[in-house]
Order: C-alpha cells, then structure tokens, then sequence
C-alpha cells in the first residue's frame, strides 16, 4: 500500500496542516492549541476539575496539570476548592482569561475556516458524517463536543 493511499497517513497531514495553521493564527495570543480545548471547555462549563478536562480533551491529567498552571501564572485560569471535596481544585476564567479565550477563539475559527475553505459546505459536512461513524464504530460512543455554545 502506498502512503497516499493510507487514510490514517492522509489525517494526520490534515491534522498537522490544521495544527500549524492553528497555531500561527493565536501565537500573537501567546496561548497553545492544547490550551485552546481546556479554554473552551472552562468558557462553557466554569468549575471543570482536572480531571474531567482530561477525559473531555482525550489528554492525560498530567498535561491538563501542565496546562492549568501555565494558564494560571498568566492570570487566565483560577483554581478554587470544590465546596463538597476541599481536597478537589475547580477552574475558572478569570475576566481576562475570559477576553483572551473570545480573542484566541476568534482567530483559530478563522484559521479553521481557512483549512477547510477549500471544501465545500456539503464536502464539509461529508466528512463530519464519516469521521463520526468511524468514532462511533470504533469506540461505542459518540463523539466528544468540544465547543462554545454562543
């Protein structure tokens, strides 16, 4: 088999293609792609805890942890103890992190628009429906929502 006929090959050069794309468009944000779902997911649901991100974002605890700290020592993340389990840190935006997350939002939706431009709306929502037949076929489950309800 050649490699350009491998899908898995093919998604991760989209994937890196979107990545970097993603990455050039909030780097003036000084705020990673990793950090951009933890962001989201605090915008739309305040209080998450570590751990709950981490199986939202399909990443380990440890590098929520990493991201956490690196997102509080700029003073867009707050940690708070969960008022039933002291021992259990919830996060925050604080108004900042809110501003800067509508900002880095803004831009990595452009950026998204700009690698997927070149399908069209159909095309797009084509790929949607097989990705998330293979998710749902693979794993049982259905996709996970990683977005801002507006």
């Amino acid at each position: 088999m050649e490699f350009t006929d491998n899908i898995l090959w093919l998604l991760k050069q989209a994937f890196y293609f979107s990545l970097t794309t993603v990455n050039e468009a909030i780097s003036e944000h000084g705020v990673s792609t990793a950090q951009i779902g933890l962001l989201r997911q605090l915008a739309n649901e305040p209080g998450l805890s570590g751990a709950e991100l981490a199986r939202r974002l399909l990443i380990t605890p440890q590098g929520v942890q990493l991201a956490l700290t690196a997102l509080e020592r700029r003073g867009l993340v707050e940690r708070k103890p969960n008022p039933q389990h002291g021992r259990m840190l919830q996060a925050y935006l604080t108004d900042e992190g809110r501003a800067v997350t509508s900002a880095v939002l803004s831009d990595a939706l452009a950026a998204h628009a700009r690698v997927f431009g070149v399908l069209t709306d159909d095309e797009q929502q084509a790929l949607r429906a097989l990705l998330t037949r293979v998710i749902e076929q693979g794993t049982g489950h259905t996709p996970f929502a990683d977005r801002v309800d507006s």
